[in-house]
């Protein structure tokens, strides 16, 4: 669903992950207000006009330090540096992608998405061109293994594949599932990734500018 230049998404993460984020962003919000209480940002005794200066110089900054990655107190500010992070770490940040097909952006599981066993969900609101720069990056590094998938539930109507992170018994056919499975990046391995850089980086410019 897109809105405002914004895409919504949904990353589906583990327990404790969802506990990490929330300490950190509560973190984070505690030291935004120990940036807007620096004494540059005084207005007591300015005139109306002067105040309003200061404020606005104080939302600019605030807004500096987020895309520096130096301010991650919002949930969407954190996903999308840490996104951009995930993003770098798999070398496909400066990559120009073909255009991300449509069937790609269908809101279903992509064949091979095996990313049960995250029972919390983490709503995100991220800019159009950095939602489908992950869809393209995952679908075209993956698109190979989803055809074979396609093809091998076709040949195998009715075989259920294993559980996520169960290993297949002895069976050929599951065994080869897993495999084509396992070279499917999905854009939640993605969005989980980045959740993950993102607490993490908050975590180093606290420590990094820690008094």
């Amino acid at each position: 669903m897109e809105k405002q230049g914004k895409h919504q998404v949904t990353a589906k993460v583990r327990l404790h992950t969802r506990e990490r984020l929330n300490e950190e962003l509560e973190a984070q919000k505690k030291r935004r207000k120990e940036l807007e209480g620096d004494d540059r940002w005084i207005v007591v005794g300015l005139t109306r006009k002067e105040a309003a200066k200061v404020r606005a110089a104080r939302r600019r900054e605030m807004e500096r330090l987020r895309k520096a990655g130096e301010l991650l107190d919002t949930v969407d500010v954190l996903a999308i540096h840490g996104i951009e992070l995930e993003m770098r770490a798999r070398g496909w940040w400066d990559r120009r992608w073909p255009a991300v097909p449509e069937e790609a952006m269908d809101p279903g599981r992509w064949p091979g998405s095996r990313d049960g066993g995250y029972p919390k969900s983490v709503p995100l609101r991220l800019p159009q061109p950095l939602a489908r720069k992950v869809y393209a990056a995952c679908w075209f590094t993956s698109v190979k293994s989803i055809e074979a998938l396609r093809d091998w539930r076709d040949r195998n109507p009715g075989v259920v594949p294993p559980r996520p992170f169960m290993e297949p018994k002895d069976e050929e056919v599951l065994k080869e599932y897993v495999r084509l499975a396992g070279e499917v990046t999905t854009v939640g391995d993605v969005w989980r990734g980045g959740l993950e850089r993102g607490i993490k980086a908050g975590i180093e410019v606290r420590s990094k500018f820690a008094n």
